[in-house]
């Protein structure tokens, strides 16, 4: 089951590829259902294998792409999962490949929080899908084409748990580099893959051979994993309605041979190439050595969705914003109370601007379900912020709950030296791929010498490699005591520091404010602290990162000690701080909570402070604002009920706040300041606060809406995230969309846009082959009674093409929303 892993070490492997393309050229009817081709036309499927290994293809990837219950149910297959998924690898096999990746694709859903798919459905799917192919024992299961990590992970994890195959996780980007759908870039995707299990990490489609290149290098800097790539044949263009890939052969085989030298260990093509494509690659590749020496990001690296952050190995002091955390915080803690994440949500956003690098996540308070909360302020996070999360509980089920759904690589907060927590969290942490604190106490309790505290972080390392950890998954914290009341805390925490540094070579956290407990001038104490440590080997603080003292102290030490190039962070933070701006006011207004501090009975006059649940500064229309660009569902309606007893009208607060703020919003997702996962959440919040806002209108106002939509994915194509996208966003904004689903034929569409008296209607498409069909159903909606304007798009559709059919066009979905307001308008001005 090992031989392509091992091979992988000493030879670069051919890939096949593409599937449909082939079905095209020879002729065959694709058909609704190319898997179903396993069983009813099982030589043709066989024939296309054998063509690729005939061309040099080492490796064979099966005709099981679509196998999931989810997409063959919609074929009317869904009770033949196993039949069709144990027929592709067997037709694989036939053609005498000498490996056969037994291939796994998305299942058409969008995971929580971006969609309303459940991750344990989700995980059953593939699990279901990979059971029946790995009975019929391929070389390796093939998890490709995936725009979601969120649904990559799901789909790793769900492998692991019903085969023992070695597992080949490959994701797509897009032009911008990252994920379309989880804004994802490649060092990212490869952490987060890797630390769930897979074995070999990649990506496909998508891309042509350049602008892949890139991205294949920034992948290769951040694991040490084979690599594999899998590029279409240059980036697609349409031509008189058909889709055409411009790469040739030959310069796929002079990518190939680039991808290797990169770090590529397996080789392929997708979309839009044939046999001569493999041809030329094996040739470009047979005599390169598979490069050798990679070894991945150093230290400990942890990922949110969106980005990571290195803790150790020379990587500059990394902040671990401490506030989310109800002990000491009464309104964090009632909202936790009531289920709501809208204080969550408020302190991210607030510790993000103020430059942390990951957010610890503590539930824990009287009252409150750990086990429910957890995992739910881990969804809200994963949708709304960039950081890495630090999961801080001692409640085994709630760590497991939020370990299992996170679309990451999460920090564990903690493990100790103690019996029970060792036989409870290290193997938590073995099987999600996490990172953890392993802390310098046992059932003794805490050590009062340095050298006692070494010897239990030795204990806890020796058990954490037992449960499969290495050296890069732990951080160590040596404990801080409040120095107050604890004579020589310090100096035993920082000696115990120094020689975790030195001694172990591990990663080092301090919780830095403890040390100032119940004394005068924290932030002076906390930042001279948090210098000592620093020196002494420290390579991550849990503090506020508001504080201003606390971000000069961490800055200046990164500088002085030589982690900060030509000092450009500490001449960016001074010039921020003196020059004013966003990252000035986030630091320089820690002093203006409206939150009790921790400690109440002794809060200094002075200190570090809890953000407060809403600025008090702050105008009441831009908290509003605030809370939809942070997708704040649970608080925008409040909000809103606000303004309204201010005496704004409920029509004003829809166009004078929210729609501005979710335009705006969608004008920087444009400029690529902010990615799909955000706009989501954000459309959520809006469609929360508008509801709220018309339960304040009257009856008839109430009924009106921005226009009423037909939105339907064309005949034949059965795929829905982009649809559904645009659909979230055009209902958050007003509009009444009458969503038809996939696979819907020309008449229905005309049916409903005449019945509903529709100012427009949108048409989606992500294959190519149901182009006809969609110009089919704008004719047929131009030849009806409705006036509605229609528009078009998907991956495979351009502004050119919709022009050419007589339709409107628009790439992504806040350009879907503009267009459609713009046709809405257009349409009542000429009725009235």
């Amino acid at each position: 089951m090992a031989g392509i892993v091992t091979r992988l070490d000493k030879k670069v492997l051919v890939v096949d590829g593409a599937f449909g393309t082939m079905l095209q050229r020879a002729g065959l009817t694709r058909g609704p259902c190319a898997e179903e081709l396993n069983v009813t036309d099982p030589d043709a499927v066989a024939g296309i294998h054998r063509a690729y290994v005939e061309a040099g293809a080492q490796c064979v990837i099966t005709n099981s792409f679509g196998g999931t219950r989810a997409k063959l149910v919609s074929h009317g297959l869904g009770d033949r999962v196993t039949e069709i998924n144990r027929a592709a690898v067997r037709v694989a096999r036939a053609a005498s490949a000498e490996f056969v990746l037994a291939d796994v694709g998305p299942t058409g859903l969008v995971l929580e929080p971006l969609g309303s798919a459940d991750f344990e459905n989700v995980f059953e799917l593939f699990a279901e899908q990979v059971r029946a192919l790995a009975a019929e024992a391929p070389d390796a299961i093939i998890v490709e084409t995936m725009t979601d990590i969120a649904e990559a992970r799901c789909a790793v994890l769900a492998a692991k748990s019903v085969c023992e195959l070695p597992i080949l996780a490959s994701v797509t980007f897009g032009l911008s580099g990252r994920t379309d759908l989880s804004g994802t870039d490649p060092a990212t995707a490869a952490v987060v893959l890797e630390a769930a299990g897979a074995d070999v990490v990649g990506m496909n489609c998508g891309l042509g051979p350049e602008q892949m290149l890139p991205l294949v290098e920034s992948m290769a800097e951040a694991t040490a994993l084979p690599i594999l790539v899998q590029p279409n044949a240059g980036l697609p263009r349409l031509e008189e309605g058909r889709t055409v890939f411009p790469g040739t052969a030959e310069e796929m085989g002079a990518y190939a041979a680039r991808f290797a030298r990169a770090g590529a260990s397996l080789v392929g093509s997708c979309c839009g190439s044939t046999p001569e494509f493999t041809a030329a690659i094996a040739e470009a590749v047979s005599e390169l050595p598979v490069v050798t020496g990679r070894s991945g990001f150093a230290g400990t690296v942890i990922a949110g969705p969106r980005g990571l952050a290195r803790i150790g190995a020379g990587a500059p002091l990394a902040i671990i914003g401490e506030r989310i955390n109800p002990t000491g915080k009464p309104v964090l803690a009632d909202s936790l109370k009531a289920g709501s994440m809208e204080v969550v949500r408020e302190y991210a956003v607030e510790q993000q601007h103020a430059g942390a690098h990951a957010l610890d996540v503590n539930v824990g308070s009287p009252g409150v379900n750990a086990a429910e909360a957890l995992p739910k302020a881990v969804l809200a996070l994963a949708g709304l912020s960039d950081l890495p999360l630090v999961l801080d509980t001692t409640d085994p089920a709630a760590l497991e709950a939020a370990l299992r759904i996170y679309p990451g690589r999460a920090l564990v907060n903690s493990v100790s030296g103690e019996a029970a927590s060792i036989k409870t969290v290290l193997p938590l942490v073995a099987r999600y791929g996490a990172a953890v604190v392993v802390l310098a106490l046992d059932d003794d309790g805490i050590p009062a010498t340095a050298e006692d505290r070494l010897a239990v972080v030795r204990r806890v390392c020796e058990a954490a490699y037992e449960a499969g950890l290495g050296d890069d998954d732990l951080v160590v914290d040596t404990l801080t005591l409040t120095a107050a009341t604890e004579p020589g805390a310090v100096r035993t925490t920082l000696e115990a520091l120094r020689a975790v540094s030195h001694e172990l070579g591990l990663a080092t956290v301090l919780g830095v404010s403890n040390v100032s407990h119940g004394l005068p001038g924290r932030p002076t104490l906390n930042a001279t602290f948090l210098a000592m440590a620093a020196a002494a080997g420290l390579n991550a603080a849990i503090a506020n990162p508001s504080d201003l003292e606390t971000a000069y102290s961490a800055a200046a030490a990164d500088a002085l000690l030589g982690h900060d190039e030509q000092f450009a962070r500490w001449v960016a933070l001074v010039a921020a701080v003196e020059g004013g701006g966003a990252r000035a006011e986030e630091l320089q207004t820690a002093g203006s909570s409206s939150e009790p501090a921790a400690d109440a009975a002794e809060a200094p006059a002075v200190g570090p402070v809890e953000a407060p649940e809403t600025d008090a500064a702050e105008a009441p229309e831009a908290a509003l604002a605030a809370a939809i660009e942070r997708g704040d569902a649970d608080g925008a309606p409040s909000l809103v009920d606000a303004l309204v007893e201010r005496g704004i009208a409920p029509a004003a607060v829809i166009a004078e706040v929210l729609t501005p703020a979710i335009q705006s919003l969608g004008d920087a997702f444009g400029r690529g300041e902010v990615f799909l996962p955000q706009l989501m959440v954000a459309a959520q919040a809006m469609k929360a606060a508008v509801e709220r806002a018309k339960t304040h209108l009257p009856a008839a106002e109430a009924a009106v809406n921005e226009g009423t939509v037909v939105f339907a994915t064309v005949k034949g194509d059965i795929h829905s995230i982009g649809k559904d996208i645009c659909v979230s966003l055009l209902e958050s904004q007003g509009f009444r969309v009458h969503d038809l689903g996939v696979d819907v034929p020309a008449e229905r569409v005309v049916g409903h846009a005449v019945d509903n008296d529709a100012q427009a209607v949108c048409l989606s498409a992500l294959m190519t082959t149901t182009l006809p069909a969609m110009q089919a159903t704008v004719e047929a909606v131009h030849s009806s009674a409705s006036d509605a304007a229609v528009f078009v798009g998907g991956a495979v559709v351009t502004e050119e093409w919709a022009r050419m059919v007589g339709a409107g066009y628009s790439d992504d979905a806040p350009g879907c929303v503009r267009v459609v307001r713009a046709a809405v308008s257009a349409a009542k001005e000429a009725s009235s």
